[in-house]
């Protein structure tokens, strides 16, 4: 099952790899092209892509939450590898302005207070988006943040969300890495999966199952891949026919608590469902809990359940629980419980406020 956002957009890559004529899209086991920013703004700047050493670039943004979170983590992996890789940061989609210089003095001052903690090289694409466009668009990724692994070969061996790079990167570095195989599944990726997640994106709920259908027509062993999207569609469709479908997956599984579990998240994740649905996600949940299996992660979705619903003081009594139950659990992620009690005082300052 998977649970990734949908990623999209069109282009193509220039033979020469410099900013001419494009012929072909790029993908995984290409020649990395050339990075030319507007300006680097620390470390040494990569002329070009040595043989012999792997090299992760990153694309992130200032207005990128999602991208701020993970500087922390490529400074993390910078310091263990060392010299085994060079990590790159390059600053996207900061201006379309082709007369603006501000955003570079923006970019600097944001790389300056980050100091340490950003804590690698870092550059600045220009306005009119080379190294975007030649690197992110040819790539059909249209999200920040990602990350290229260039190999030691020069070729892209991997494209992805930087929360994945780490055994990836680690394969790369020791020439495990099965650059066909990835390639492979990125084609897939591109072809048959990214189209329905932009459907789901756009709420563009039948035109998913339409896609979805066409999809396991072609590749009839991707069917139990989109259990997940099909049932995120139909609960919006019609959530008692969705709820029926999941009732036969639950009865098929034997009570397997990753059925229970897939389904909640759905049910968690889904802001704009009917009221029934929630209601039939917090029964689900408590289902779920009897079984005694990961209980801190049921009771965080059911009062996410209950903030779907409208229910902001059951939402709050049961992140409580969440919490304390993860607090007893020694299997529970550290980042999640922070992530938790963030979630519990965001809650109770919502219920002070609404006093």
């Amino acid at each position: 099952m998977k649970l990734n956002p949908a990623l999209i957009s069109v282009l193509v890559l220039s033979s020469a790899f410099g900013f001419g004529q494009q012929s072909h899209y790029l993908t995984v086991g290409d020649p990395a092209p050339q990075l030319r920013p507007a300006k680097w703004l620390k470390g040494a700047p990569i002329e070009a892509f040595q043989k012999g050493q792997v090299y992760v670039v990153e694309f992130w943004a200032t207005w990128c939450e999602p991208c701020k979170e993970s500087i922390p983590h490529l400074t993390d992996m910078a310091h263990k590898l060392g010299s085994k890789a060079s990590f790159i940061g390059v600053s996207i989609w900061e201006s379309n302005d082709p007369t603006d210089t501000a955003y570079q003095k923006k970019v600097a001052t944001f790389v300056q207070k980050e100091g340490a903690q950003m804590d690698y090289t870092i550059a600045v694409d220009g306005p009119k988006q080379p190294v975007a466009n030649f690197w992110m668009k040819s790539a059909e990724e249209s999200g920040i943040p990602t990350c290229f692994v260039v190999g030691q070969d020069g070729r892209i061996a991997w494209i992805g969300h930087p929360s994945e790079l780490e055994p990836v990167l680690n394969d790369v570095i020791a020439n495990h890495f099965d650059v066909q195989a990835a390639r492979a599944r990125r084609e897939v990726n591109l072809e048959l999966i990214r189209p329905v997640d932009e459907a789901l994106e756009a709420k563009k709920y039948d035109v998913a199952l339409k896609r979805i259908d066409e999809a396991v027509a072609k590749k009839p062993s991707l069917d139990r891949f989109y259990t997940y999207d099909r049932l995120v569609a139909r609960f919006h469709l019609n959530w008692e026919n969705a709820k029926s479908i999941s009732d036969g997956i639950i009865k098929d599984s034997k009570g397997e608590i990753g059925a229970y579990r897939m389904i909640a998240s759905i049910l968690a994740t889904q802001p704009d469902l009917a009221p029934g649905a929630y209601r039939y996600g917090v029964q689900l949940v408590d289902e779920a809990l009897k079984e005694g299996e990961m209980g801190y992660l049921f009771l965080a979705m059911k009062s996410d359940i209950y903030s779907n619903l409208g229910d902001n003081v059951e939402a709050e009594k049961t992140q409580q629980d969440a919490v304390s139950a993860a607090e007893k659990d020694s299997h529970a992620p550290a980042d999640f419980v922070a992530q938790m009690k963030r979630k519990l005082t965001k809650l109770e300052d919502g219920l002070a406020h609404a006093k």
